[in-house]
């Protein structure tokens, strides 16, 4: 049978949470979301119908700046004469994801539900990880994936890890880092929080604060890495929006104390802009980079973000984002890996004119 398929809009509302409630049992959208969601760019949902009346629907999620989509939520009524539905709004997604000029289209499917998971494989679906205990009832997700342009290289398995609070994504990228290089070494809230402690110049009296590029190339020498500095800026760093002479004063100490420990260590250090291409180098070598962006480009907040790029495709670079949104009901499935195009990627890594990037490697510099 074949469906009519379209955009929904807000007058859909009753029908998709009915469809909603008879499809799921646990983790339902609420009226609420889906209220939000309809009038958010950066989600796309589409509703099936047929003779008029809504029979499924499909929700694709859209990250600013990243070669990722992400199905949110596929549901059909029950109902034999509903067969078939759920193939076409998954086409439809699958459509809408590469009109908006996305490489790759993921999502998440409960293990227990065997007629989706078939549903995704025949679609061309792969999977690419798990995570236990997901949903309400207890059941573990799959994570599942489909290239829908070009022939995308592999990646590095690097694993990932989720910042715990908004100022730690430096250290949760040096985690990754040493969990890539040292399989012995595991991220965990505590190490995160410890690296933290080790590598800020943070004012605590002033409240959290994050990471600059000495602190965290001297930490990753410090744990058995070797490292590169790359930075537009010489001096002190971070200080423009400081107002208190006391703070300035603690900031531009600690961090005075951190290039003394770079140049003890032996830590080649650039003051200069890095070009694009540098950056793909240092991934084609085996080493990863963390590389300063601006938030404001990724999730619309003016802020200094670290992220680590894992690899380079040809057209884009692969990067874990340690930052999820939960508010707009991201998942680490949106932040790990993610492809973007390698224009997007220079225009967002900066923050108030500085670039700068930490090349780390296995083993110290000799």
């Amino acid at each position: 049978m074949s469906f009519a398929i379209r955009a929904a809009r807000a007058a859909d509302i009753d029908a998709l949470v009915a469809i909603e409630n008879q499809a799921f049992e646990t983790d339902r959208i609420s009226r609420r979301s889906f209220r939000t969601l309809l009038e958010r760019k950066s989600a796309t949902t589409l509703i099936a119908e047929v003779a008029g009346a809504a029979a499924g629907y499909a929700m694709v999620l859209f990250r600013r700046g990243s070669g990722v989509a992400r199905l949110y939520s596929l549901a059909r009524l029950p109902g034999g004469e509903n067969a078939g539905v759920g193939a076409q709004l998954l086409a439809a997604a699958e459509k809408a994801a590469y009109e908006r000029g996305r490489l790759l289209l993921r999502l998440e499917v409960s293990e227990r539900n065997g007629r989706a998971i078939k549903l995704y494989e025949q679609a061309g679906y792969r999977q690419i990880g798990a995570e236990p205990d997901y949903y309400e009832d207890g059941a573990g997700a799959f994570r599942l994936e489909k290239i829908l342009r070009g022939n995308r290289g592999s990646v590095a398995e690097v694993p990932y890890y989720e910042q715990s609070v908004d100022f730690t994504c430096g250290p949760c990228c040096l985690m990754m880092a040493l969990a890539h290089y040292q399989p012995g070494f595991v991220p965990d809230p505590v190490k995160e929080i410890r690296l933290w402690r080790e590598a800020t110049t943070v004012f605590m009296m002033s409240g959290p604060g994050g990471c600059e590029p000495f602190g965290l190339a001297a930490v990753a020498h410090d744990h058995g890495l070797s490292a590169e500095i790359i930075v537009s800026h010489p001096g002190a760093l971070f200080l423009q929006s400081v107002r208190s002479d006391e703070k300035r004063w603690v900031m531009e100490v600690a961090q005075k104390d951190f290039r003394e420990r770079v140049r003890t260590a032996g830590i080649p250090v650039s003051h200069r802009i890095f070009a694009l291409d540098e950056i793909r180098a240092a991934v084609a070598s085996g080493r990863l980079v963390m590389v300063l962006v601006s938030g404001y480009l990724m999730f619309g907040k003016k802020v200094p973000h670290w992220v680590l790029v894992l690899a380079d495709d040809g057209d884009h670079l692969i990067m874990h984002d340690p930052w999820v949104e939960d508010e707009r009901g991201e998942t680490r499935i949106d932040a790990a890996a993610i492809p973007v195009p390698h224009d997007v990627f220079y225009s967002m890594a900066r923050f108030g004119g500085m670039r700068a990037a930490v090349i780390l490697g296995e083993g110290k510099q000799i």
